[in-house]
């Protein structure tokens, strides 16, 4: 059976990604780290704003279930101004005209794109018998030590200072209804990922490979674990997001992903 793309799924898609955020903002306040995420809801949109430098600054699902009015958009920039940050909204294309609209009379710019993809899990099968013995879930106590893999990943180096700030990575680690993933190439942790469900819907995140590790089949095998886990625990579709053209795109392709649609970064300068 193919899942064709309406409607009905992107907005199932999106909200999961609003759902996942909150979850993200409900672990990371909770926990006592030495910071904080502020947050605005917006009729099934939410707006994130955690520093300056934080990867998760942006509003997502704007306009998926109704019209969106200009008095939304005007809270979501002064939710931005007001911490001196630039308006950032995710847009997707199933969205209301009235986003696109909108956004184009207030000066947003685009600023890059990202690719939603989904993978329908009841006709998809591993490809091997049994799952790559170097992948298994986290323990509580290895947190730490999947924050630095991750974290060092991201930032495309084998090892992260000792003294770098890891409270987006613990965040994501101790999300609800998400499970951190590790892979290890002889004995050493070397790549890790997430992978949260909710709604039949398996959402695969935070996966990155510490430099030396790569082009080594780490991030193959995290997808095929996390795919077979949520297979076996009810999902029905698998969604990842991934930058154009890079490697993570590849690997997804030749695991069965197919493109959903592509969301758009709309940028409007903060206001001085």
């Amino acid at each position: 059976m193919t899942v064709f793309l309406n409607q009905e799924l992107a907005r199932k898609i999106e909200y999961g990604v609003v759902r996942g955020n909150r979850d993200l903002v409900e672990a990371w306040n909770s926990s006592g780290f030495s910071t904080t995420v502020m947050t605005k809801e917006f009729n099934h949109a939410l707006a994130i704003y955690g520093g300056a430098e934080c990867p998760v600054n942006e509003t997502v699902g704007l306009g998926m279930f109704s019209p969106v009015a200009e008095s939304t958009i005007e809270e979501i920039e002064r939710f931005y101004h007001a911490n001196h940050h630039a308006s950032v909204i995710r847009v997707c294309p199933l969205a209301h005209p009235s986003l696109i609209e909108l956004t184009r009379q207030r000066g947003y710019v685009l600023n890059g794109f990202s690719y939603r993809w989904i993978l329908d899990l009841n006709s998809w099968e591993p490809r091997c018998e049994v799952a790559d013995s170097r992948v298994r879930m986290a323990a509580k106590e290895e947190e730490m030590e999947w924050a630095r893999v991750v974290a060092a990943g991201f930032a495309d180096v084998d090892a992260v200072p000792v003294d770098q700030n890891l409270d987006l990575d613990r965040a994501f680690f101790r999300m609800q209804n998400s499970v951190p993933v590790l892979a290890f190439e002889n004995g050493v942790a070397a790549a890790g990922g997430i992978v949260a469900l909710g709604d039949e819907v398996a959402a695969l995140f935070a996966t990155s490979t510490r430099r030396s590790y790569r082009k080594r089949g780490l991030q193959t095998a995290l997808l095929d674990w996390r795919l077979r886990f949520a297979k076996e625990n009810g999902a029905t579709i698998a969604t990842i997001e991934t930058d154009p053209g890079s490697n993570s795109q590849r690997n997804a392709e030749r695991m069965g992903f197919r493109l959903a649609y592509v969301t758009a970064e709309l940028v409007r300068p903060a206001q001085s």
